[in-house]
């Protein structure tokens, strides 16, 4: 005879730190970094001082934004695998999109890592990889995110689960802001004089939204009771 021991661990955890480790770390660099007088003080948010980029590129800053965003990615990767298990298990259907949004979600963490691992290298090949990791973890994050909210309106998931309205609404609102704040950057980079600090501003404040998202979905997996477990057989007799 088995005796089965089920252990299970709820999951809102891993999409907090999804959300939060980020922000944590590029606001550790950022003070690091003014303290250190490697890049001026101000509110990026409103000034558009800095890039975030600049918040890591040197001193003690370099190397805690290294270990700081690439676990920080990892997590984001297991956060889509997970969030598509998410949908399946509330009975969604595995469609296109649901299989495009996880992988762009995977990509867009891949990316991370690449723009991580080469920040603070000079030279032109180091300086491309960069902007190919920044702009594909940016966009490819926010495709997902506009994916996932997609099947979160669908009138078949409200009668699924009933999740707190502002949670849906907060998403909605998220996903909207990185919509408009996208486009806004085309004309802002071509024809702002100063272009560099409104690119900026927009860059901390997307960065900001995006963190977020991760955070509501954070309480929408505990308000479902997501979690994950495994079974361990075990003989009853103890042979």
């Amino acid at each position: 005879m088995t005796a089965e021991h089920d252990h299970r661990t709820a999951l809102p955890w891993l999409a907090f730190a999804a959300g939060l480790l980020p922000l944590v770390v590029v606001h550790l660099c950022y003070v690091i970094s003014v303290q250190a007088a490697i890049i001026p003080g101000c509110i990026p948010y409103w000034s558009g001082c800095t890039s975030i980029s600049a918040t890591g590129r040197h001193g003690v800053a370099y190397f805690l934004f290294k270990a700081g965003m690439i676990p920080a990615a990892v997590l984001l990767a297991a956060y889509w695998a997970l969030a598509r298990r998410w949908l399946l298990a509330l009975g969604r259907s595995d469609t296109t999109a649901l299989r495009a949004m996880t992988w762009l979600g995977v990509i867009a963490a891949v990316f991370l890592v690449l723009y991580t691992v080469y920040l603070g290298s000079k030279g032109d090949f180091y300086s491309l990889m960069r902007r190919y990791g920044v702009t594909v973890y940016f966009s490819f994050s926010a495709l997902a995110q506009m994916l996932l909210l997609r099947e979160l309106l669908r009138p078949a998931f409200a009668d699924t689960v009933r999740l707190p309205p502002w949670i849906v609404r907060g998403k909605f609102l998220i996903v909207a802001f990185l919509l408009v704040a996208g486009l806004l950057s085309i004309p802002i980079g071509n024809f702002v004089p100063d272009k560099d600090r409104a690119m900026n501003v927009i860059e901390w404040w997307f960065a900001l939204a995006m963190s977020s998202y991760y955070l509501l979905s954070a309480a929408a997996w505990r308000a479902s009771g997501f979690v994950a477990g495994f079974a361990i057989g075990r003989r009853a007799d103890g042979a």
